[in-house]
């Protein structure tokens, strides 16, 4: 990946034929299909993660690492299966079916038959709702067609600061869809963007892979370009945005997952532009990772209240700046 693009996600939603859509689906019924679907992932090989006898700590990673929503684990006849090196599979979440898989180091066209690999053999197992008009159906208009929801995740703190909206308007008129990317938890990190597609209805897939492909690289050479103007003609403005960041990073005695973000950000943007010169090369998103509310408490194993999160945070953000400055 690039420093501007961070990873790659793609989802697929499927439904069974013959089922009601969850919206409308009742419970009984609704234990049928997961029955229908766990017994096909299971014969080629996925395992399923027993989600009402995990910890809570357990369960936090998950939503932390966005393969699980939080109001999810509150579902009856739910499933959540894993296999190694495929993607996840949810079962009875917005649609019958979910197929996903992020990743930092993966293309969207690795993503993509990943995915659909997937797919192909649960449809040798399975019936999924299909029209030969519309494509496969779901209960969200947009999901239907296609059924595929391509993303890049990308960071844009100089188009964010010159103003993003202006962009974000034109990309909604061609049908994109660029807005703030919020991590498992729902919050949005500091200049983090989302890329995707309003819709993927009345083309191929493979086809909405190569336009987000080919968009994604517009938006990158913008960025890069709003960076070198965000150089030349505000350098005093930026300077003091680096290392006010900075300062609040390595000062800190208690340290907000929201001010954390936002200084991550920007001391990213800091040493990409030689405003700051590091003594070793990091990743900026795994340590913003590492220092978000879910992590703290997963290495500690215990829930922490917000005030013990923050100054654990401090500590650690404090240690980190000594390290890499």
């Amino acid at each position: 990946m690039s420093d501007i693009i961070i990873g790659n996600k793609i989802k697929l939603y499927r439904n069974l034929d013959g089922h009601n859509f969850n919206i409308k689906t009742e419970d009984e019924e609704s234990k049928k299909v997961y029955e229908k679907i766990a017994d096909a992932l299971n014969s080629i090989g996925f395992i399923e993660v027993d989600l009402d006898n995990i910890s809570s700590l357990k369960k936090l990673e998950y939503v932390e690492k966005g393969k699980l929503n939080s109001s999810f684990l509150n579902n009856d006849n739910k499933g959540f299966f894993t296999k190694d090196n495929m993607p996840d599979v949810i079962v009875n979440s917005i649609e019958h079916i979910e197929i996903k898989e992020f990743s930092r180091t993966k293309s969207l066209d690795e993503l993509f038959e990943d995915v659909y690999k997937v797919e192909s053999e649960l449809e040798e197992k399975l019936n999924f709702s299909f029209d030969p008009k519309f494509g496969y159906l779901n209960s969200r208009v947009l999901n239907t067609g296609t059924g595929l929801r391509p993303l890049v995740i990308m960071h844009l703190p100089a188009l964010n600061y010159f103003g993003i909206d202006e962009i974000s308007t034109g990309l909604m008129r061609l049908g994109y869809t660029l807005a703030p990317y919020q991590a498992g938890m729902g919050k949005s990190s500091g200049s983090v963007f989302s890329l995707s597609f309003e819709s993927t209805f009345g083309d191929e897939e493979k086809n909405y892979i190569n336009k987000l492909k080919l968009i994604t690289r517009e938006i990158s050479d913008i960025e890069m370009e709003n960076r070198k103007k965000l150089y030349l003609d505000n350098i005093i403005v930026l300077e003091d945005l680096v290392n006010r960041s900075y300062g609040t990073l390595s000062s800190a005695r208690i340290l907000s997952e929201d001010e954390m973000m936002q200084s991550m950000s920007n001391i990213k943007l800091g040493s990409e532009l030689s405003i700051l010169k590091t003594n070793k090369k990091i990743d900026f998103f795994d340590e913003v990772m590492k220092l978000r509310n879910g992590h703290l408490q997963l290495e500690r194993g215990a829930i922490l209240d917000i005030k013990s999160r923050d100054i654990l945070r401090a500590n650690k953000s404090r240690a980190l700046m000594r390290e890499v400055f």
